[in-house]
């Protein structure tokens, strides 16, 4: 099924205006920053001129920091907040917890048949908008990856590209060891609206471009992978559950995860490894963090959408 896309509107200026503002932290923001962190340093990376040994090797630590399980659980969370600021979606959100007994048969459904989310107005473009996030990052993953092994190949004539580096798994211990060390963003911080007893990350409107939607704007058109019907069933539950403030812990650990996408962020995180440790050269450090540092990892998380390069 293909889907053309749209993205919608915040949901103040579609159907109401915001009757209350704060910043918050949720724990679902909180498993969502993991994948925000890796969206900041692919711009980073992105935004860098890879000149030098001491460039290769930040682009190298940098992707080789990212946990591949919280990084499979983040991207969910991260969803989950997008379906959450679809418009249509929230406003159908409001209608059903309208009353507090509303409220309470609603979340009763949801925890007897969480696939009843899809029955309301408005989740098809939460999931729509789900898919255009997804198909656009992996686009852009993917695309930054090809670039990285298009400069393996010229990197072939420049004598600093060339030069023999130190034995690679002292390398792959060092991105190890920076990825225990180094510094995380702090607690996530949102601007979000309460509107009629629902509540809305409002993404659009933050400062940090890594935290919108829109963060890429790659032409995508999805095709929603049907092997991923669970995982968007979660999505929707855990944005449900954002909306009406009842997001916890143990409900993002239950619901913010895809074993799809950890299975195969763990393998292209070995294969990585297994591949900066066999490079004597920039040059062929390039093509690794190309194939595997980027490609891979964008059909581990494109997969959803049918984007990206893994196999699904």
């Amino acid at each position: 099924m293909t889907v053309m896309v749209t993205m919608a509107c915040s949901i103040g200026a579609a159907y109401a205006q915001p009757v209350s503002a704060a910043t918050l932290s949720t724990p679902l923001e909180k498993s969502a920053i993991k994948y925000v962190e890796f969206r900041g340093d692919l711009g980073l990376i992105e935004g860098s001129t890879i000149d030098s040994e001491s460039a290769m090797r930040d682009a190298h630590m940098r992707l080789a920091s990212h946990d591949p399980d919280a990084l499979s659980s983040g991207w969910v969370a991260y969803a989950a907040l997008v379906a959450a600021d679809t418009p249509e979606f929230a406003k159908a959100i409001q209608e059903s917890v309208a009353t507090p007994e509303a409220k309470t048969a609603f979340l009763a459904r949801m925890r007897m048949e969480p696939r009843s989310i899809r029955e309301l107005p408005g989740a098809d473009k939460a999931i729509e908008a789900v898919m255009m996030m997804a198909a656009r990052d992996a686009t852009k993953i993917n695309s930054l990856g090809q670039s990285f092994i298009d400069r393996a190949y010229s990197m072939q004539n420049a004598a600093w590209a060339k030069k023999k580096l130190s034995e690679g798994m002292s390398r792959v211990y060092e991105a190890r060891d920076y990825a225990a060390t180094r510094e995380r963003a702090g607690t996530p911080v949102l601007p979000a609206y309460v509107s009629a007893g629902v509540q809305l990350p409002a993404l659009a409107q933050t400062t940090d471009r890594e935290w919108q939607a829109t963060w890429s704007n790659e032409e995508a058109v999805p095709q929603i992978n049907p092997r991923a019907t669970p995982i968007i069933d979660r999505v929707l539950v855990l944005a449900v559950r954002y909306s009406v403030g009842e997001v916890t812990d143990p409900v993002v650990d239950g619901y913010a995860k895809s074993d799809q996408s950890r299975r195969c962020l763990n393998m292209a995180m070995l294969n990585f490894d297994q591949c900066i440790a066999a490079t004597r050269t920039a040059y062929e450090e390039a093509f690794c963090i190309g194939e595997h540092g980027l490609n891979d990892v964008s059909g581990c998380l494109g997969w959803v959408a049918g984007a990206g390069e893994a196999d699904d």
